[in-house]
């Protein structure tokens, strides 16, 4: 259990640098392009999400598992075989992908309907798949092995490189050309990104192949080698079902963006300020990724250990680290949804300060952050019992769900973009209401009401009446941007302080948390 939360630790360190590099990098992408522009470059980002989920999100998830089953026993040969063969699949999918967004981006335009100057945006993206599926190959591989510390390296090495090579684009190209060649400036920054995210993993598996080997010869001789048809059948039938889900959660996305132009039309917005609007929820979105870091590194963590508790027969195991991840990321999604909610205007003002519907977006788009992270860590532990085929049909309901809400709220004139808000909390919140449903039936999990969600939620109520009152009474005497950054870090101390008080959280998440073992060693038997 130990090494369980150290590794979500190091991942969710990892993701939140990474995440904090990429608001460095979309804040000032953002000011440069302005909601137009960023609008073209959030069409280009969904089109990708999905590409990406179909054709490569699921087979790292299933080397992962692969990997963890065998090392659980130490069938080290057999780990580098799932590698090996998992690889070359990649590969092949990730040349298809670049291939398809190179070629296709004049199909995708006309079909979505879009800005035609969207075009600039999906070819800056076009050769980001191929060298992001052998970084997820290699990820994979470590992370089924439980070490996680390339991964959260690579994850800062890809956001700065981002940071660096697409603002300088976005800049040279938007006062060159304008706002949508500056757009394909900001996507190239992926792809030369993830070139240069590829090139440290590839050494890093060289330098780890030195030692490793020695022990795959050594377990050479101790197990049956397996076939490669074998491991391929394997692959894909974690792979497919993994796939699908994650693609229906992209899908989430591209419902937004194939629906935005004409629903908003019916309502009397014109296509130009229907993307306007959708590139300030865009920006929305883009706040809303920072917590959802942690339930990302949990959920990447959870599968290799729920996995290899699952291989051992271990059920209690199993059922421990299942209500701990619920546990965890309820203690961060609630705080992180009302500071977001309370502070949403002041953020934008300080961020986006032309993204004028941004705030009031965000005050809302923030509760979705609650349904996402626990939505996303129970069909994790779902994909590690190997029950895939459940999180799909839950995210095809999910899917319907948004659709009907988008069709019907962005037509009605009084709500307009916000229907498409409604749509994202109403979506996930019926996700993780039907995987908590399935994972009842298959782990029998005993949640403690009071401790994992009443008192969690008393704090994080209290954190936001303090907040309110905070940003009060500074508003006048410093500047509003220097406030909101005090006033939040205001709520963070009185958020755990309150939590302490009334014993809201015990050591096992407190070490968790940034700063956690401090704490532990200052407080001493009081917690």
């Amino acid at each position: 259990m130990s090494s369980y939360i150290k590794s979500a630790g190091i991942l969710a360190i990892g993701g939140i640098i990474s995440k904090l590099l990429g608001l460095f990098f979309k804040i000032p992408i953002g000011r440069i392009l302005d909601s137009y522009g960023y609008g073209l470059y959030y069409n280009s980002y969904n089109i990708y999400n999905l590409l990406l989920t179909m054709s490569i999100v699921g087979i790292p998830v299933a080397i992962s598992k692969m990997i963890a089953e065998r090392a659980s026993v130490k069938n080290y040969h057999g780990v580098y075989n799932v590698y090996k063969i998992s690889m070359a699949v990649l590969i092949v999918i990730g040349g298809a992908s670049s291939a398809f967004l190179f070629f296709g981006a004049d199909w995708i335009i006309k079909a979505a309907d879009w800005d035609q100057g969207s075009y600039y945006a999906i070819i800056g993206l076009a050769a980001a798949p191929f060298f992001v599926s052998i970084m997820c190959a290699i990820r994979g591989f470590f992370q089924g092995m439980q070490m996680m510390k390339p991964t959260a390296i690579s994850q800062i090495i890809e956001s700065f490189v981002r940071v660096i090579f697409g603002i300088t684009l976005c800049i040279y190209l938007t006062n060159e050309f304008g706002q949508a060649q500056g757009a394909g400036g900001a996507s190239a920054g992926a792809s030369i990104a993830a070139v240069a995210t590829t090139i440290f993993l590839i050494f890093t598996f060289v330098v780890f192949m030195r030692d490793f080997s020695k022990k795959m010869k050594n377990s050479k001789d101790k197990f049956k080698k397996e076939s490669s048809k074998k491991i391929l059948k394997r692959l894909f039938d974690i792979a497919v079902p993994v796939t699908l889900a994650s693609a229906f959660v992209a899908l989430l996305g591209i419902v937004n963006s194939f629906t935005y132009v004409s629903r908003l039309g019916v309502a009397g917005i014109d296509s130009k300020m229907a993307t306007i609007l959708f590139g300030d929820f865009g920006l929305g979105q883009t706040m809303i990724n920072v917590p959802l870091t942690f339930s990302s590194a949990m959920s990447l963590t959870l599968v290799p250990a729920v996995s290899a508790s699952f291989a051992l027969n271990d059920i209690p195991s199993i059922r421990r680290k299942t209500e701990l991840g619920i546990r965890v990321m309820l203690l961060i999604s609630l705080p992180s949804a009302i500071g977001l909610s309370i502070y949403s205007q002041p953020i934008f003002d300080l961020l986006f300060p032309a993204a004028h519907s941004g705030g009031a977006i965000l005050k809302y788009l923030a509760f979705s952050v609650i349904f996402i992270m626990i939505g996303n860590i129970l069909q994790s532990v779902l994909q590690a019992l190997d029950k895939f085929r459940i999180p799909v049909i839950n995210l095809f309901i999910a899917l319907i769900v948004k659709y009907i809400l988008n069709y019907v709220l962005m037509s009605i004139p009084d709500i307009h973009i916000f229907g498409m808000v409604i749509s994202n909390i109403g979506a996930f919140a019926v996700t993780a209401l039907l995987n908590y449903i399935a994972i009842k039936r298959y782990v029998e999990i005993r949640l403690d009401t009071l401790q994992t969600i009443i008192k969690p939620l008393i704090a994080s109520t209290i954190m936001g009446a303090f907040g309110i009152i905070f940003y009060r009474i500074l508003s006048g005497i410093i500047p509003s941007g220097i406030n909101v950054l005090i006033s939040i870090s205001l709520c963070i101390i009185v958020y755990f302080v309150t939590l302490i008080l009334i014993k809201g959280i015990t050591r096992e998440e407190l070490i968790l948390m940034p700063g956690g073992k401090k704490i532990i060693d200052r407080l001493g038997d009081r917690i």
